[in-house]
């Protein structure tokens, strides 16, 4: 059950990630400037966990349920930062 959140979610965070990428290459705003740094900061923690099937624990947590939220924080945060850069009058 896990493994399919966890790979459900790495579809996502691919996805997002480009489309992301996108906005910032068309458009340039203040919104980057805080969302930039977080999505780079969770993307370089994803890339130095050990893999999912691993039984390790981090923090006492596996590692399959620290991927699965860092993914989720990921894509909410871009989430967030996509619709707040579609409305004019956004939240930041």
């Amino acid at each position: 059950m896990l493994e399919t959140i966890d790979f459900a979610l790495k579809i996502a965070f691919f996805v997002l990630t480009f489309l992301w990428a996108g906005k910032i290459l068309i458009f340039r705003s203040d919104k980057q400037i805080v969302i930039n740094p977080i999505v780079m900061l969770i993307a370089a923690i994803l890339a130095i966990l050990p893999p999912s099937s691993s039984t390790e624990l981090i923090f006492g947590f596996e590692v399959i349920k620290v991927r699965i939220a860092l993914y989720a924080i990921h894509c909410l945060i871009i989430l967030f930062g996509l619709f707040s850069m579609r409305k004019r009058e956004a939240i930041f």
